[in-house]
């Protein structure tokens, strides 16, 4: 799951980093100032590359919870709603008793006008809520995206780290594999953030679907005064 990699990537990061970190302060005697000031503003650089993603990491985490209810509830919608009240579509005009298809007159007349009715609202709440679950996928669909996307850059970015403490074993090829690191971290990880505007972008256009989803819960063209017709008034 893009959650679990997100958490496993993210540590390896951080410990790798920390680790070349420690690397550094060992060789620290033998290196002059002029690699010293080399090394933090590379180290700095990097530093800066992980901190943006952390930041997105955190948030992503935060909200996955929510992002499971999201999809139980879109799922909900279907199997505990749309399907038992579809089921009702085709009872609602058939007749229970073979002789209320005998009725004529007024009575049959005001049978069969509500029938109608009855089965006006059935069909209209069944679209409801099958506009209400693909609205909430929608939403739990871009976040999930979002995480998928955010666990590609949080594995590229560990990856690139196990790469560098394993180069970085003596105090020669340090500055070098530091320098490496820190410039393709900051080219890897800007486009992917970049990327991952556009995903948000999409979760916001989800969100804004929001009047969508007003306009149907506030139509009670068949649902008169927003609740069910009855079959029998008093």
């Amino acid at each position: 799951m893009a959650f679990d990699q997100i958490r496993s990537g993210i540590d390896t990061a951080v410990g790798k980093f920390n680790e070349i970190v420690d690397q550094v302060k060992e060789w620290k005697w033998l290196l002059g100032p002029a690699a010293l000031w080399w090394i933090k503003h590379n180290l700095d650089a990097t530093r800066s590359a992980l901190n943006a993603v952390l930041d997105h990491v955190d948030r992503a985490l935060e909200h996955q919870l929510p992002v499971l209810s999201l999809i139980n509830t879109s799922f909900r919608w279907v199997n505990d709603v749309k399907r038992p009240v579809s089921d009702l579509s085709f009872v609602t005009t058939e007749p229970v008793d073979e002789n209320l298809a005998k009725w004529t007159g007024d009575a049959a007349s005001a049978y069969n006008a509500k029938a109608v009715k009855q089965k006006a609202a059935i069909d209209e709440s069944v679209l409801k809520s099958e506009f209400i679950s693909q609205w909430l996928f929608k939403i739990a669909k871009a976040n999930v995206d979002y995480a998928v996307e955010l666990a590609k850059i949080v594995t590229g970015l560990a990856g690139k780290l196990v790469q560098a403490a394993t180069e970085a074993t003596t105090v020669i090829d340090l500055p070098w594999a530091i320098s490496t690191l820190a410039e393709s971290v900051g080219d890897s990880v800007t486009a992917g953030l970049n990327t991952l505007l556009t995903i948000g972008q999409r979760f916001v256009d989800a969100l804004g679907n929001v009047r969508d989803i007003a306009t149907q819960v506030g139509d009670y063209s068949k649902l008169p005064g927003g609740q069910w017709p009855q079959a029998v008034r008093g």
